[in-house]
């Protein structure tokens, strides 16, 4: 059976579509910008986002309320968990008296239960909730966190972020050789 058959047939799947843009030459144009995300150095491990009573993880609720940063959401497959993510939103805590990454991260579970939330974020948590990871990179450059989350959105284009951020200008790809 084709893919497109199945998809006519069970129309239940649909409701899980989610449109990736894997545009290398978006990619190359924005590299110079990202470049300082590439070492996963920086990063942390996945963190598992609820925990098995539907609550946030203790993992979640233990990460710095001290230090801003940025965070990616993943969703992780059943079939091959050691390679199956996919990345879902790239957000922003920056370094304040009042805003942290975990601070941050905590308030995804209540805001997607409003109904005047964003409307992607609710959909992300909705059929995903139980499969969703995060990862941080922490920061205390409020300028670094702003143009990195930008020129990570503007990059990738995570299917669940609404916005694309205007900070940065995406450069033209030259040839290497």
């Amino acid at each position: 059976m084709k893919i497109s058959a199945y998809l006519q047939k069970y129309d239940q799947t649909k409701l899980f579509d989610v449109t990736y843009y894997l545009d290398p030459e978006r990619w190359n144009s924005c590299h110079e910008a990202t470049a300082q995300f590439l070492n996963e150095d920086g990063w942390s491990d996945y963190i598992k986002y609820l925990d098995e009573n539907g609550n946030i993880s203790m993992d979640v609720r233990n990460i710095t309320k001290e230090h801003g940063g940025i965070y990616i959401f993943f969703i992780q497959g059943d079939t091959l968990p050691f390679c199956e993510k996919y990345l879902a939103y790239i957000g922003r805590a920056q370094s304040t008296e009042n805003q942290s990454v975990g601070k941050r991260l905590c308030e995804y579970l209540r805001e997607s239960q409003k109904e005047s939330s964003r409307p992607l974020i609710p959909r992300l948590f909705r059929y995903w909730k139980d499969k969703l990871y995060v990862k941080y990179y922490q920061s205390d450059d409020n300028n670094f966190i702003i143009n990195g989350e930008s020129a990570l959105i503007k990059s990738i284009l995570p299917p669940f972020n609404d916005d694309m951020p205007e900070s940065i200008i995406l450069k033209e790809p030259q040839k290497a050789f």
